[in-house]
């Protein structure tokens, strides 16, 4: 199960396969092969899938003889769970960084919507 401690635990390689997983949703272990970059061997890919099985970071179905991998929990709790190890990793463990980082790009383009969001959230937090 993906928990903010399992983005501190995988290997490069591993993180791209959840990466990945999370964009496509369900996998066989050639399309991950295929989406690698520096792509390793078949082999290779299946024994990185094996692992993240064994560690219950994905799940393993068959379906018409070929096997399927998919997360355990849903998208947006794999997202939350990569970007608290990130915020661990990069800045510290400090959430206000992050978003500072992220809202301080050149290029960001946020909709009204999603910034009267943002303010409603930055209040919310003020209060706790």
């Amino acid at each position: 199960m993906w928990d903010e401690e399992s983005d501190e635990s995988l290997s490069r390689r591993e993180r791209q396969v959840i990466g990945i997983v999370m964009k496509r949703g369900r996998v066989s272990a050639r399309e991950i092969g295929e989406e690698l970059p520096d792509p390793p061997t078949y082999s290779a890919v299946r024994s990185i899938l094996r692992l993240l099985v064994e560690k219950g970071l994905l799940v393993k179905e068959q379906e018409a003889g070929r096997d399927w991998f998919s997360l355990p929990v849903n998208a947006g709790k794999a997202k939350v769970g990569a970007l608290r190890g990130m915020v661990r990793k990069f800045f510290n463990n400090s959430a206000p960084e992050a978003a500072m980082a992220l809202l301080g790009q050149k290029n960001l383009k946020l909709t009204a919507e999603e910034a009267d969001r943002l303010l409603k959230l930055i209040g919310e937090a003020r209060k706790k």
